[in-house]
């Protein structure tokens, strides 16, 4: 039997701790960008980066938006809640369509990457269907 002794204790916690901070960082992915919602593209509210965050997680996908201390929004998507996630071409850049079903929500929620491929991979890995159709 071996005894292990403080040196070798710290070690192994080190080691354990590192090892579960990997699985968190691989559980979800988290990007600041720009948000869009409201009725649809062309009656939404809108900031652009870096005045918003997604969070993306295996169970959900959380919209936040914090524009200084004035506006604070925040969106929070459950799998099963989600109908179609699919890309949207902005001006400058490329947008991320969640079409959902949670009623209290506005209907159009859009979320605003540069990271475009980075975020699409990112949703599939954590197993999101992300449809390769875009809307323009």
């Amino acid at each position: 039997m071996e005894v292990l002794v403080p040196e070798a204790l710290a070690e192994v916690a080190a080691v354990w701790a590192a090892e579960r901070a990997d699985e968190w960082r691989m559980s979800e992915y988290v990007e600041t960008g720009g948000l869009r919602w409201g009725q649809a593209f062309g009656q939404a509210a809108n900031v652009s980066w870096p005045f918003a965050r997604i969070r993306v997680s295996r169970e959900r996908v959380h919209l936040t938006m914090k524009f200084w201390k004035i506006w604070n929004l925040t969106f929070d998507l459950e799998k099963s809640e989600l109908q179609a996630i699919r890309k949207r071409h902005g001006l400058f850049s490329v947008g991320v369509q969640f079409d959902h079903r949670k009623g209290d929500y506005p209907p159009f929620l859009l979320f605003w990457t540069f990271r475009e491929k980075t975020l699409f991979g990112e949703l599939r890995r954590l197993g999101y269907n992300v449809l390769d159709t875009s809307t323009t």
